[in-house]
């Protein structure tokens, strides 16, 4: 597997990668193991045989520029224009996101308690990614209370409803 590895080029060193759940950068290659380090700093030593048989995303094999994406609700009533102008805002002025290509907005979804939009951008380093998500979501948050954009959180009421024989009923419906 590992010799497949070396020569097919599959993984190589600096790619990011993604197996089982766990994303790092590869920093070594060997005959037998492959060597990444996760965003969390801790080393993990994949054998090389789990190549050709698990799934591996490699994030930057292509290039290094990956598209990334923030989603966020919004209550119902919101200006939906207002909220892609924000949200994109934000994106433009993110630190680590690149302008080229530009961010770009979508309303995606009218979900039960929001209206769902998603900001989707492109970044260089896939391995920094959550840094920059995090970022961005304190961007938005604090663009959103600025323009009175109120992200909603499931509400729901309860009913109670007596009959004549003075049993009580619950009645739960969802707002």
């Amino acid at each position: 597997a590992g010799v497949t590895i070396l020569i097919d080029k599959s993984v190589l060193v600096n790619d990011v990668i993604e197996m089982n759940n766990k994303v790092g950068r590869v920093f070594e290659v060997k005959l037998r193991s492959t060597r990444i380090i996760t965003r969390d700093d801790k080393i993990l030593i994949i054998p090389n045989h789990l190549f050709m048989s698990e799934s591996v995303y490699n994030y930057t094999q292509n290039h290094p520029k990956t598209r990334e994406n923030v989603l966020v609700g919004v209550a119902y009533g919101s200006d939906t224009e207002l909220v892609a102008k924000v949200l994109k805002q934000c994106a433009m002025d993110q630190k680590g996101i690149l302008k080229s290509p530009e961010p770009f907005v979508m309303f995606n979804d009218f979900a039960d308690s929001s209206l769902n939009f998603g900001v989707y951008y492109f970044i260089k380093d896939a391995f920094n990614d959550p840094r920059i998500k995090s970022a961005l979501r304190f961007s938005i948050d604090k663009a959103f209370r600025e323009h009175n954009i109120s992200i909603p959180f499931p509400q729901r009421d309860l009913h109670i409803i007596s009959n004549k024989s003075d049993q009580i009923t619950y009645d739960k419906t969802n707002d």
